[in-house]
C-alpha cells in the first residue's frame, strides 16, 4: 500500500538537495545514525529482519518517480547489509558513499564490529522517523504505522482552493524577496570545496555538562527553550567564524526544521513530516548570547503571527511537480545562488524506544546529516539519554585546517559558559 505514497513538499525539497549534491560530485542527500553497541549483531538476522519489513512495506525498495504527481515506484532492490573490518577513517568513507536511490536503494546498514551505521535517503523520511525505524528493525515489539495519513498534505489543504493557495504561496515568496536587501554570503561561496567529500565531527558532552547546558537554556530561554538556546549559541559562533575567516556577510539565513506530526504521532513513518522556515539574522544581533536569543525569539514570534509555516508548506506542495533542476534554481533565485548560511537542526531527545538493537545494548548514538553546497556546513543537536551531542558536517575545503575543530570547541564553550 505505501509503495504508492506521493512525495510531499519536503520530500521534494530533499530530492532537490540530493540532485544538487550529486551534480557537484558529492554522495547525495543521505543521512546517517551511528550506534555504538555492547555486542556485535548477527548480519544474517539483520538481513532477515530487513527483508521481512521490505516485504511488508514496498516503499523500502522503491525509487522516486517524477512527474506532475511525484511518488514512490516499487523496484526489485532490497536493503543491503555489509560487514567491514575496522580501519582508520572507514566511517568517514562510508558517509561519502552514495546510495543508488534511482534503483531503489533508500537504506543501507554497515557493520564494523560493534559499530552500526544506518544510512538512509533523506527523501524517504526525516530524522525522528529514522530513529523509530531503527527501533522497529532492532526490536520485535513495535508495529510500523500506516502511511495513508499525510499531515503535511492536510496542512496544505487548509489554505483552501488553488487561488487561495496561490495567494498564500505568493506571500511566502514576497517574504523571501525581502531577504535580498541584506544578502547572505556563506563560507562555501567564498571558498569553493576542493573535493566532493563531506567530513564530520561528533561532540558529546558528559552528563554533568549536559545538565549545566540545560540549566543555562532554562534560565535564558524559558521552559522548553533548549532549541532556541542551541540555535543562539550556533549563530553567535557562526558569526565569529565568519569574522575569523575574513568572510563578512550582510546577514545569516538559517532554515529551521519544524515538525508537523501531532505530538506522539509517527504516521506516516516513511515521509518527511517537517517544514523548513527560513529565518534571517543580522551581525548586529549576534554580538552576545542575550542579543542572539532575543533575535531568535523575535523571529519565532513573527513567523507565528505571519503564518509563515503554512505558507511555506503550501509553496512546497504547489511546486513539487517541477523538474528538479528548475526547482533548485527557483530555491536559489531569491538569495542569488545561496541556499542558506548554515543548516541547523535539533532532533531533541532520541526516541525512547531505541534502547537496544537486536539484543545488543546501545551505548553510543550520533546523528550525521548531509548538507548542500552552498552553504557547505551544518550543525545538528540531539540528546541521548542524559547526554547532549552535536554534529558538525562540512564539505571539504569549506573549512580550512583547524577551523572545524576551533568552531566546535568554541561552540561547546559557548554552550557551557554563555
Amino acid at each position: 500500500m505505501n509503495a504508492s505514497l506521493p512525495h510531499n513538499g519536503c520530500d521534494t525539497l530533499m530530492l532537490g538537495f540530493d540532485y544538487e549534491l550529486r551534480r557537484r560530485g558529492f554522495a547525495g542527500n543521505s543521512c546517517q545514525i551511528v550506534l555504538e553497541l555492547s555486542a556485535a549483531v548477527d548480519p544474517v538476522r539483520l538481513e532477515q529482519r530487513l527483508a521481512e519489513l521490505a516485504g511488508q512495506h514496498p516503499i523500502l525498495r522503491s525509487r522516486p518517480a517524477r512527474g506532475l504527481k511525484p511518488r514512490w515506484k516499487p523496484t526489485r532492490a532490497m536493503p543491503r547489509v555489509r560487514v567491514h573490518e575496522r580501519r582508520a577513517g572507514l566511517p568517514q568513507r562510508l558517509f561519502n558513499e552514495p546510495l543508488d536511490i534511482h534503483r531503489g536503494e533508500l537504506i543501507r546498514f554497515d557493520l564494523i564490529e560493534r559499530t552500526l551505521i544506518f544510512t538512509w535517503s533523506h527523501a524517504l523520511m526525516d530524522a525522528k522517523s529514522a530513529e523509530y525505524f531503527l527501533a522497529l528493525v532492532g526490536g520485535d515489539h513495535l508495529s510500523c504505522p500506516e502511511t495513508d495519513q499525510d499531515w503535511y498534505a492536510q496542512r496544505a489543504r487548509r489554505a483552501g482552493g488553488l487561488r487561495a493557495r496561490g495567494r498564500q504561496a505568493w506571500r511566502e515568496l514576497e517574504r523571501l524577496d525581502q531577504f535580498r536587501g541584506a544578502l547572505p554570503v556563506s563560507l562555501a561561496t567564498r571558498r569553493q570545496p576542493v573535493a566532493g567529500r563531506m567530513n564530520y565531527q561528533v561532540i558529546a558532552l558528559c552528563p554533568e555538562d549536559s545538565t549545566r547546558v540545560r540549566g543555562h537554556a532554562a534560565r535564558m530561554c524559558g521552559f522548553l527553550g533548549d532549541t532556541n538556546f542551541h540555535l543562539a549559541a550556533t549563530l553567535v559562533e557562526l558569526h565569529r567564524l565568519h569574522q575569523r575567516a575574513g568572510c563578512p556577510t550582510a546577514s545569516y539565513v538559517l532554515p529551521i526544521p519544524v515538525g508537523l506530526r501531532p505530538k506522539g504521532t509517527r504516521t506516516p513513518l516513511f515521509s518527511n513530516q517537517v517544514t523548513m522556515i527560513l529565518h534571517q539574522f543580522f551581525p548586529a544581533q549576534l554580538g552576545t548570547m542575550e542579543q542572539a536569543i532575543d533575535a531568535v525569539k523575535t523571529g519565532n514570534a513573527a513567523c507565528l503571527r505571519g503564518d509563515f509555516m503554512d505558507a511555506g508548506i503550501t509553496l512546497g506542495q504547489l511546486f513539487r511537480g517541477l523538474p528538479l533542476p528548475l526547482y533548485m534554481r527557483m530555491i536559489k533565485h531569491e538569495l542569488r545562488g545561496e541556499i542558506c548560511s548554515l543548516f541547523f537542526g535539533d532532533a531533541g531527545a532520541v526516541d525512547p524506544e531505541l534502547e537496544s538493537f537486536l539484543g545488543a545494548g546501545i551505548e553510543g548514538f550520533a546523528h550525521v546529516p548531509a548538507v548542500t553546497v552552498p552553504p557547505g556546513a551544518g550543525v545538528v543537536f540531539s540528546r541521548f539519554r542524559d547526554q547532549l551531542l552535536f554534529t558538525l558536517v562540512y564539505a571539504e575545503g569549506t573549512l580550512r585546517n583547524g577551523e572545524a575543530g576551533e568552531f566546535t570547541r568554541h561552540l561547546r564553550e559557548r554552550l557551557l559558559d554563555p
